[in-house]
């Protein structure tokens, strides 16, 4: 039940860094400032509000057969989260160095170091 509590918060949390990565199609999600989407960011504190009634609340996690996860599954979980970040941004700057991009997302990226 741990493992699946795990697993679990392991895509929810990959979903979250996804939705952070997605808010450009150019630039790496550190990028974008967290205040060009508030609704996003209000939903995804309820996103992890249900995460947390669906692991510990007992009658719920049973139902579903979970459990919250172990501390060294949640520190696997979290990684989750640096890797699509990364993977996405590494993506972004590849298509844009295979596309030969120019305008401003190329001189954002070159100020930023991203095209060195």
């Amino acid at each position: 039940m741990t493992a699946s509590g795990a697993a679990f918060t392991a895509i929810v949390l990959a979903q979250v860094a996804n939705a952070f990565a997605c808010r450009s199609a150019t630039r790496p999600a550190w990028a974008v400032s967290m205040r060009t989407n508030r609704l996003l960011v209000a939903a995804i504190a309820v996103e992890l509000a249900v995460l947390v009634i669906l692991l510990y609340v007992p009658p719920v996690a049973r139902l579903l057969g979970q459990a919250g996860p172990s501390v060294t599954g949640f520190t696997v979980a979290l990684c989750a989260m640096p890797a699509v970040v990364v993977v996405d941004a590494a993506y972004k700057r590849l298509r844009r160095q295979r596309q030969g991009t120019t305008g401003p997302s190329r001189a954002w990226c070159d100020r930023a170091g991203w095209n060195a």
